[in-house]
């Protein structure tokens, strides 16, 4: 106790004296309180990052750059950053897929939070000022799905029963949705559109019906936020008629009596009509407005290949087809295989196989492969195919007694009887006769940046366009070639612009799948040229009118805006799901995208017609 009273004398005398000698300040920092979930291994997919900090926050200091969620391979985990007082929480993404993989959280996926502190100027600091003392990081992991479910995987604000869920558009136009609600989430992977069908109601007293064949419905969820009180609907579902327009007039919603639709916690959702009284109806009222006199139609019927462009679009695996049959559609080779050999990246050297069941397959810019198996060498790939370097052939030539091309397809057609064999057909025949020759086979595109050079027959086939930069690159006694536009096309370079090509016309007919083969997603898609081919448009109306069937995929129609020539810089294209929201752009383009799924059935998707309506720039013009 002594040698503490003499050790404050010096501070009693200092601050007698009015403070002559100021002491340090102590340093202070803000500092992580605590940090939820503390389960760090299990999250649920909609659970919420909670940080508590020591001091209420500096709200411009918390933002994407001191505060980031990122997945294992880079990724940000997409969702709403809040901060309020001394607490700042991340709220993942809703998850609105079936797979539950396109959330804020991945299933199954670790994710680490970086926190960015001193010295970083624009790290976490409080409303006095405070920086966070240093750098911070940690990890979770989200939760697995598995089926069956052998647990949860999302947090549930309602553990103890379901809500129901609401008929709200008794009465709609014949182009808007049906519109379901839920004051709670819905589990994605329940909602299922074999669950729900339309009937019509009619009246054929001479057939004894008083009810229409059933409608098919696409179910969609477009919003699953979480519950809250005061609100009306948590969960938004839009049912679609499959292929076709509602004609006015009473329908039933019929759901099955074992609907899947659960919520976050696993309890069944029931469905109602918003009275809570009447069946499951809906009334489909006439289209209102008067016809715009002043509007030109332009209808895209997809029968004239003329005004198809053969740019090649970004971000796809390759082209979709448009033959002049009526459609944009998929082609896609039964002969492509099965992709059990995934992606394929030939190295340099020798390739002594025969058959290749590719994902995808590439020969990279710096490689020179050698095919040395005798006989019919059969290349295929699900995806894209792309020969950057060197493909060629270090093999003993056929004596003057072996089977040739062209004695096996004249043989073939005999024993058909005069029918057109399939690609399928063809190359059973290639590989049993043990044929010299070299098949290349892609259900996408088929893109030769490289050269082939062969002593054989080459022969060439694309669900997709077969692209080259330059027919010099071929190097081949006899080409045999087909894609995706008619049986011969010809070959496009990298900008689409036509090259001619050597080829005979087998009349080959490309056979599809029978059951589904795909391993991974093909994505395949094609551009229209400008619309309307003369004039321009000074607008164009909303909504366009698109018939298209998804099947067991995805179809969907956008718009490239092409810009009025401009003083000074040219404005680039934009791409639009709206041509209304189109400025200064005369003429659009069609982008149209196909995106087959692997499952149980082989069923692509096709778009049937658009038809635009817009104010022309002159005369009025139909077409």
């Amino acid at each position: 106790m002594a040698r503490a009273a003499v050790a404050l004398v010096p501070l009693a005398l200092t601050s007698l004296l009015g403070g002559c000698r100021e002491s340090a300040p102590e340093q202070r920092w803000l500092e992580l309180t605590q940090a939820r979930p503390q389960d760090r291994l299990g999250v649920y997919l909609n659970e919420r990052l909670v940080l508590h900090f020591s001091e209420a926050l500096e709200p411009e200091s918390v933002h994407g750059g001191s505060v980031r969620v990122l997945a294992s391979d880079g990724a940000a985990a997409r969702g709403r950053l809040s901060v309020e007082g001394q607490r700042i929480e991340f709220q993942p993404a809703p998850v609105l897929a079936a797979d539950l993989a396109d959330g804020g959280f991945r299933p199954a996926t670790r994710y680490t939070v970086e926190l960015a502190g001193f010295p970083r100027a624009d790290g976490l600091r409080s409303q006095s000022g405070l920086p966070l003392a240093s750098s911070l990081r940690w990890s979770f992991e989200t939760v697995a799905v598995t089926e069956p479910r052998s647990g949860f995987v999302f947090e549930d604000s309602s553990p103890t029963s379901g809500s129901p869920v609401i008929l709200r558009s008794t009465l709609i136009r014949p182009l808007q949705p049906i519109l379901l609600t839920c004051l709670e989430p819905i589990d994605p992977s329940t909602l299922r559109s074999e669950d729900f069908e339309l009937v019509p109601e009619t009246a054929s007293p001479a057939q004894g019906r008083t009810r229409g064949d059933m409608i098919p419905l696409v179910v969609r969820l477009v919003r699953n936020d979480e519950r809250q009180p005061y609100k009306e609907d948590a969960a938004l579902i839009e049912l679609t008629p499959r292929d076709r327009l509602l004609a006015p007039g009473t329908y039933g919603l019929a759901v099955k009596r074992n609907v899947r639709l659960r919520d976050f916690g696993g309890h069944p959702l029931w469905v109602l009509n918003s009275s809570y009284r009447e069946v499951l109806k809906l009334r489909v009222e006439p289209a209102t407005g008067e016809d715009d006199g002043s509007l030109a139609r332009y209808v895209e019927s997809f029968l004239d290949a003329r005004t198809l462009s053969t740019q090649a679009v970004p971000g796809s695996d390759g082209a979709a087809r448009w033959s002049g049959n009526g459609r944009v559609e998929v082609l896609f080779p039964a002969a492509a295989g099965r992709g059990t050999d995934g992606d394929m990246q030939l190295s340099a050297g020798a390739f002594e196989g025969r058959e290749l069941h590719a994902a995808t397959l590439s020969v990279g810019p710096a490689n020179r492969v050698s095919l040395q198996a005798p006989g019919a060498i059969v290349l295929r790939s699900q995806g894209r195919i792309a020969v950057a370097g060197e493909l060629c052939e270090d093999r003993p030539q056929p004596t003057w007694d072996s089977p040739t091309l062209d004695a096996v397809l004249q043989a073939q057609r005999a024993r058909l009887g005069g029918r057109a064999p399939t690609v399928s057909e063809v190359l059973t025949a290639l590989l049993e006769a043990q044929v010299h020759a070299v098949v290349l086979v892609s259900g996408a595109d088929l893109v030769i940046t490289g050269s082939i050079e062969l002593a054989s027959p080459l022969v060439l086939i694309a669900g997709g366009r077969i692209r080259l930069a330059s027919e010099r690159q071929l190097s081949v006694p006899r080409l045999v070639f087909l894609d995706a536009g008619t049986r011969q096309l010809g070959f496009t370079d990298a900008s689409g612009a036509p090259l001619l090509a050597r080829a005979d016309e087998q009349g080959w007919v490309v056979d599809p799948p029978a059951a589904n083969p795909l391993v991974r997603p093909l994505k395949l898609a094609l551009y229209s040229s400008s619309i309307p081919p003369e004039g321009g448009a000074v607008r164009w109306r909303s909504t366009p009118t698109v018939n298209l069937r998804a099947g067991a995929g995805a179809a969907r129609v956008l718009y490239v805006g092409e810009h009025a020539p401009s003083v000074g810089a040219r404005v680039p294209d934009v791409v639009v799901d709206d041509p209304a929201a189109l400025v200064d752009c005369p003429t659009v383009r069609l982008l149209v995208e196909l995106e087959v799924f692997p499952g149980p059935v082989w069923d692509p998707p096709f778009v049937d017609d658009v038809t635009l309506e817009y104010e022309p720039l002159g005369p009025k013009r139909d077409r």
